[in-house]
């Protein structure tokens, strides 16, 4: 939304999402950062999450600055300095729950992204996304890669790295069918390769950069076919970048 927001100049879709986001954050501020299903559980917290906690709000003091922009600055600080702490713990573990360095790289993609350039909390920011980059740098991501060159410079490498990533998503198969990867590639543990495997021979899944790179086996019955969102999404991002394809 805050991306949408910033890039796209319709005075009707802007306030659209104002509103949509104004709703989403007077609801999880009633509620103490919780998600109450009708029957009172609660699905999802965000209570122990100070970066995902400021990175809905700075979203927020963006399209709706009269109501969340001091929340913001009040949480900022109080909580900034905490930024790094989920994030280091996240680290522990490269492969299990693999979906959290998505989700990490997506709420500070917005805390850098939104925060002021002469802010002393984007450099605490900054430092987090460093501790996030270096676990997962070497696992040949192009959806990391492009929310690293869109905070950072362009880098030959990496770039390069990227087009070669998005060229082989396009050799993958569009269904779930069944991969079992194990006896091709060194295993360290059960299920976990001892390295990144290719993106063309990984496990199809419903976004592939959220699933772990280091899967041997796993899939279905080749009865669902992919949404291609993790081509689409990375594509258009190097192409708005000025990745050569």
């Amino acid at each position: 939304m805050s991306v949408a927001y910033n890039m796209i100049d319709d005075a009707n879709l802007r306030a659209l999402i104002q509103q949509d986001l104004t709703r989403i954050l007077n609801y999880l501020l009633a509620h103490n950062w919780n998600v109450v299903m009708p029957a009172g559980r609660i699905s999802t917290t965000f209570t122990f999450r100070p970066d995902q906690q400021l990175s809905l709000l700075q979203a927020g003091g963006r399209v709706n600055p009269q109501r969340f922009a001091f929340t913001y600055a009040i949480y900022r600080f109080v909580y900034a300095p905490f930024v790094p702490v989920p994030i280091f713990s996240d680290n522990l573990d490269d492969h299990n729950h693999y979906f959290k360095f998505n989700l990490n790289y997506i709420n500070l993609y917005d805390l850098i992204r939104l925060e002021e350039e002469n802010s002393p909390y984007k450099a605490v920011y900054r430092n987090a996304y460093d501790l996030l980059r270096q676990r997962t740098r070497e696992h040949g991501n192009a959806h990391f890669n492009m929310i690293d060159r869109a905070l950072k410079a362009a880098d030959s490498i990496r770039d390069g790295e990227t087009v070669t990533l998005l060229n082989l998503w396009l050799s993958r198969s569009r269904r779930d069918y069944w991969v079992d990867l194990r006896g091709k590639y060194p295993a360290c543990g059960t299920d976990r390769a001892c390295n990144p495997i290719p993106v063309n021979e990984r496990v199809n899944t419903d976004f592939l950069w959220q699933r772990s790179p280091f899967l041997l086996f796993g899939g279905g019955a080749g009865l669902t076919e992919t949404a291609a969102i993790d081509y689409i999404l990375p594509y258009w991002m190097a192409r708005y970048h000025g990745l050569t394809p």
